[in-house]
């Protein structure tokens, strides 16, 4: 009787059961090592950031400052402008000056880290 239990397959179950669960935990493991060593392709060679044309040597304030502070350079310029009318060498205009392309420069950015800006609701950057 008990070569009657072996022969109907009973014991495979649990050990292809316990196979396909390592693989199943395995491969996530294994294709983030895989990962780290094939090349990612051509998205990786582009620029984040299309530059301003060579002409246009500095902005008016720093990179770092730029990178992380721009919008509230852009908030305070407003308030002075629309509650005060006070206009001053910081516009958007001058912005687009060197950053010609919209997409390629700021929702570049804000996409990367999902945010919607609410200027061009009102201004026209082509």
């Amino acid at each position: 009787m008990a070569s009657e239990e072996t022969s109907s397959g009973g014991g495979r179950r649990p050990a292809r059961l316990t196979v396909l669960l390592i693989v199943l935990l395995l491969v996530p493991f294994a294709y983030s090592v895989v990962g780290r060593f094939v090349p990612k392709g051509t998205a990786s060679d582009e620029v984040f950031l299309e530059r301003p044309p060579a002409k246009y040597k500095r902005c008016v304030k720093g990179t770092d400052y730029m990178r992380y502070h721009h919008w509230e350079l852009l908030r305070e310029t407003r308030e002075q402008v629309v509650r005060y009318g006070i206009r001053g060498e910081i516009a958007l205009d001058r912005c687009r000056e060197c950053h010609q392309k919209r997409e390629r420069f700021c929702d570049q950015c804000h996409s990367a880290v999902s945010l919607t800006p609410d200027c061009f609701h009102c201004h026209y950057y082509p």
